[in-house]
């Protein structure tokens, strides 16, 4: 199967998990769509100066691929600069928020585990 970018949903979120701003997610596959525990797979633009607001995993986990952009991540309560290449990963029973911090969308690649 093959899904090409302009087949994807796109979806406006504004204030994502109670931060400030909008993130454009372009749905590729969702769980219903899919046969193993992967919840679903997503690319997603968080525009320049907003956020997604901490949030915890309680039944799944999620790891964002960074592919463009910066910003700042706060990982259990620790805040790091990402960019392009790297990996946030937050495993069950721990939480994440993401903050742009650049001049151009942060663009990541999203997957979601359930637990």
């Amino acid at each position: 199967m093959v899904i090409k970018e302009k087949d994807a949903l796109k979806i406006t979120g504004e204030n994502p998990r109670g931060g400030k701003g909008t993130i454009y997610n372009y749905r590729y596959l969702d769980k219903d769509e899919i046969s193993t525990p992967l919840k679903g797979f997503y690319v997603n633009e968080l525009l320049p100066g907003s956020e997604i607001g901490y949030h915890e995993h309680i039944d799944d986990e999620e790891f964002y691929y960074i592919l463009s952009g910066k910003g700042i991540v706060n990982d259990n309560g620790k805040e790091m600069e990402i960019g392009p290449g790297d990996l946030i990963y937050t495993p069950f029973k721990e939480g994440h928020g993401l903050k742009n911090t650049g001049d151009e969308p942060i663009k990541f690649a999203a997957f979601i585990v359930e637990g």
